[in-house]
């Protein structure tokens, strides 16, 4: 069962949205604990914790909005507009295709269709890439190319629209707990 890409949005507000639980967490927290526990929205985005719990598609689909509820209860709106922004940043490109933004940016069908293509190509190419050993080089080559046929699907406005959308650019540091570079 494949639920693109949720684990960034979790690990960003699963350390929030844990305090608002009432702090409860496996093994340590953090994902570090016995036998690689974590807090519940780590947990919930586990394949192999999802087989186990039989959780669907559907279920899976809710988490985010229900893991952005929760942090909604602890940031005020400044705060939460801008981990939007940095969560979408930090999607890569299959952000176009979640639900939110295919609405907001009016992405058609079609365009959908060029999307899933370029994505589909970048992951072949990265698991051939892997097979052979990593290089961080081609694999920069393969997400730029990905990149590019990506943004190249969209329109004028709709590039217009996602740059007001992310906000001021936001890149991560080493472990994800970094410091906005200026």
């Amino acid at each position: 069962m494949r639920v693109p890409g949720r684990l960034i949005v979790f690990g960003v507000v699963s350390l929030i949205a844990v305090g608002v639980a009432g702090g409860q967490q496996f093994g340590g927290g953090f994902g570090f604990g016995k036998k690689g526990g974590g807090d519940y929205f780590t947990l919930a985005n586990n394949p192999q914790v999802r087989a186990e719990i039989k959780m669907t598609d559907e279920q899976a689909n809710k988490l985010p909005a229900a893991a952005l509820k929760a942090v909604s209860e602890v940031l005020d709106d400044g705060q939460l507009k801008r981990l939007k922004q940095i969560y979408l940043q930090t999607r890569g490109n299959t952000v176009y295709l979640e639900p939110d933004v295919k609405k907001d940016l009016k992405i058609t069908d079609e365009q959908v269709k060029k999307i899933q293509s370029a994505l589909d190509t970048q992951n072949r190419e990265t698991k051939e890439m892997q097979q052979n050993g990593f290089d961080f080089e081609r694999a920069q080559e393969i997400n730029k190319t990905a990149t590019d046929a990506v943004h190249g699907a969209l329109t004028a406005d709709q590039k217009t629209a996602w740059t007001k959308m992310i906000g001021e650019p936001f890149e991560m540091q080493f472990g994800g707990f970094g410091k906005k570079k200026n």
